[in-house]
Formats: structure tokens, sequence, C-alpha cells
């Protein structure tokens, strides 16, 4: 039987990992789900805000030799691992690139987030 210190410990433990097989609470209460590699899925609000977003995805991706996270609005098409299917792609609200060399490309769908200062995402 578990005590409650003892669940208590094992929570702090896991949202204190922020990389491997689980889920990963990043800044501003993110789940990034890992759906391969150093590759991530996380859904934001609607009204995210923008840099604060962006502020917790290149958090996410801080210490890693490439990481990628793709982000939706909507938690029905959020991928669940890789490659995204054509509709995924098509809502995707976010798209964060960081490579070996620390540098990170952030791509938002213009269209929904026009506070975004980024380049947008290509959109068929």
């Amino acid at each position: 039987m578990k005590t409650p210190a003892a669940g208590l410990a094992a929570a702090l433990l896991l949202t204190s990992c922020s990389g491997g097989g689980g889920k990963a609470a990043g800044a501003a209460g993110m789940e990034f789900r890992p759906i391969g590699g150093d590759v991530f899925a996380v859904t934001i609000g609607p009204d995210a805000d923008v840099p604060k977003t962006e502020a917790a995805f290149r958090k996410q991706c801080e210490g890693r030799q490439a990481c990628t996270i793709y982000g939706w609005t909507d938690p029905a098409t959020a991928a669940r691992s890789e490659p995204l299917t054509d509709p995924q792609t098509a809502a995707l609200a976010v798209r964060y690139t960081h490579n070996a060399i620390g540098q990170g490309d952030m791509e938002w769908d213009c269209i929904r987030f026009r506070a975004a200062k980024a380049p947008c995402l290509p959109k068929a």
C-alpha cells in the first residue's frame, strides 16, 4: 500500500523529468508528449500567449542536440506518433525546430495567431 508521502514523492519525480518515454510538463503547464526521438506534440490554447509559448518550446528543447515540437489547438488533431498525416499537418498551429548548433526556427499559423512575429507555416 502506498503512503501519501510516497505518492507525492513519485509525482514530484515524474514532473522533474523532461525527456524519455513519459509526458513532460513544461512551462505554462504544457504537456510535451514524445511522439518519436526528440519530437514532441503539445496542445496549446486557441488564445495562447505567443511569447510565453515560444519560451516554453525553447526551454523544452534546451540541452538537446536536435528537437522538434508540433503544436495544435485541438487535441483531437494532435499527432500521437510520426510521421504526421496530411490532416495533422494542415491543423498545425505552431512548429518549432531546434538544431545541433543551437539555432531554432518557430513557425506559426499566422491566420489564427496574428501576434506571432515568426515566419508563417506554409498552408496548402
